[in-house]
């Protein structure tokens, strides 16, 4: 119980560390996000697709902060990375100063919101964090509102991990190894500590997940209803949900079929989901004329252009980039990681799924309903691949990685209950996999992230590389973290300590609990 709690914590020190280093505008669209957020608490109206602006003071701080090739080549009269970091120093102190003095303004700009279109529910909430911070710049807004995603969403994770995996009944050790896997991921980070509704919805998906495992095990009234409420909140919070109600569906179906439970018991569940949801479903209709209410289809890709640009794709390119990208992504920069490493990690977890799938004698109920979500899901996240590449006219590579956040708990259950049931050769299987994600958590902050946003540029580094960088030119890396993030380097530093002494203290005690397992 100790090392779970110290889990916890070791989620919440990454969580908060990688709020304060990603720099202003980094997170995934992050700037029309908040648009959302900041018109919402002004307006008190829900924002419309097509209708909506960015704030003025939001754009005035694009024009101000340094921003990814991605977000300067959609925004021109931003400044890139390289850019900025090759402006005087005097010029970058002065766009620092200036953003710490730019307060919430009450006019909008020309430019529309195209993230207007979301369900409400997590905006609501960061409504309420940003009215209490309103009165300060909107560095110091954009920070409060990531730590209050990234650390809400951590405890959401692993509340519903942890339920699964008592469902599930996967053993003590495999449990904690699974716990401190899912905190090794860079790309949960990436997804939960910037403002955007991914907090609430990635967190929000596990715990719904180990409620409708529960709810197999034993679907009663009780269950059936906690199930309705954490459904219900998730399609509040993302349109992927549907997918979800679907499962749902065809899981209480079964159950009816099965005589486990009752048509009432069911009818009662599906009228709370429809009573919580349905009202934002039907405004969908009303305004935009389809359900799910995404920005492809405000643009008119529906379901035969999604079908016809099928074919067309790359699905090789399509799928070695989703899988890579929902383990590491260089934020809205979209670097990469090594992919040597990272296709290491996915034939290790790929080989424990495989050997859970073959023990079909010992694979229950819950477990079933947790593959479907896999599978479900991602038809789904083909589906949208399909739907970007015909919006873009094949210039998307692939459905947007955060999305696959979503897996990263059902993945890594399944994985860890093969594992489990492996004999000595899923110990091994267990310890190398452990060793891995240290080695990838321990080196997205090192070699990584804070070479990158001190001046070291997105290319890769070697070992001597990051050595040379560590050892010459501390100050000047220093003073240019401190200006580009959103805390002061010692601080960021200072963190970083305490992360990599706890990612190697962590899995020296969980590689030692799978051996002795």
């Amino acid at each position: 119980m100790r090392l779970r709690k110290l889990l916890l914590l070791f989620g919440i020190v990454n969580a908060t560390l990688y709020s304060m280093l990603l720099p202003l505008w980094e997170g995934f669209d992050e700037a029309f996000h908040y648009s959302y957020v900041e018109n919402l608490r002004q307006t008190n109206q829900l924002p419309i697709l097509g209708q909506t602006m960015v704030p003025s003071d939001v754009l005035t701080s694009l024009q101000l902060a340094a921003v990814s090739n991605v977000v300067h080549a959609a925004v021109p009269e931003t400044t890139s990375f390289d850019a900025w970091f090759s402006l005087p120093e005097a010029e970058k102190a002065r766009r620092r100063e200036e953003l710490d003095r730019l307060y919430p303004s009450p006019g909008s700009s020309t430019r529309p919101n195209y993230e207007a279109h979301h369900p409400p529910l997590a905006y609501f909430l960061l409504a309420l964090v940003d009215w209490l911070a309103a009165m300060t710049p909107i560095t110091s807004r954009i920070l409060v509102l990531r730590l209050f995603c990234a650390v809400s969403s951590t405890i959401l994770l692993f509340w519903g991990a942890t339920r699964l995996f008592r469902t599930l009944e996967l053993p003590a050790a495999f449990a904690t190894a699974a716990l401190f896997t899912i905190f090794c991921s860079q790309m949960l980070y990436a997804t939960i500590a910037h403002v955007a509704n991914d907090w609430l919805a990635v967190g929000v998906s596990a715990v719904f997940l180990a409620a409708l495992a529960e709810f197999i095990n034993k679907p009663d009234r009780r269950t059936a209803r906690i199930t309705a409420l954490w459904l219900g909140a998730g399609l509040l919070t993302k349109a992927y949900f549907l997918v979800f109600a679907v499962l749902a569906f065809l899981a209480t179906v079964i159950l009816i079929w099965r005589r486990r439970t009752s048509i009432r018991t069911v009818f009662g569940a599906a009228m709370l989901v429809i009573a919580l949801a349905g009202p934002w479903y039907a405004r969908n209709l009303i305004l935009y004329g389809n359900v799910s209410g995404t920005q492809e289809e405000f643009d008119g890709i529906g379901l035969r252009q999604t079908l016809a640009a099928a074919p067309h794709m790359d699905w090789a390119a399509t799928i070695g980039y989703l899988a890579r990208g929902s383990l590491w992504t260089g934020n809205n920069s979209f670097t990469s990681f090594s992919w040597s490493t990272l296709n290491t990690v996915l034939a290790l977890l790929l080989l424990a799924v495989a050997v859970w799938s073959r023990r079909k004698d010992l694979i229950r109920p819950a477990e079933q309903s947790v593959f479907f979500a896999i599978v479900l899901f991602s038809i789904a996240v083909a589906y949208a691949s399909c739907s970007m590449y015909a919006h873009t006219n094949g210039a998307s590579a692939g459905a947007s990685p955060w999305y696959t956040q979503v897996l990263l708990v059902p993945v890594v259950s399944l994985a860890y209950l093969g594992m489990s049931r492996w004999k000595r050769s899923g110990t091994i299987l267990g310890v190398g996999t452990v060793a891995i994600w240290t080695w990838v958590i321990i080196a997205t902050w090192v070699v990584k992230l804070f070479p990158m946003y001190s001046g070291g540029g997105a290319a890769p580094m070697r070992i001597g590389d990051v050595w040379n960088w560590y050892a010459h030119g501390a100050a000047a890396h220093m003073s240019s973290l401190t200006l580009l993030a959103l805390a002061p380097a010692p601080i960021l530093y200072a963190w970083l300590l305490i992360s990599l002494s706890m990612s190697l203290f962590l899995s020296g005690a969980v590689i030692r609990d799978v051996m002795q397992d």
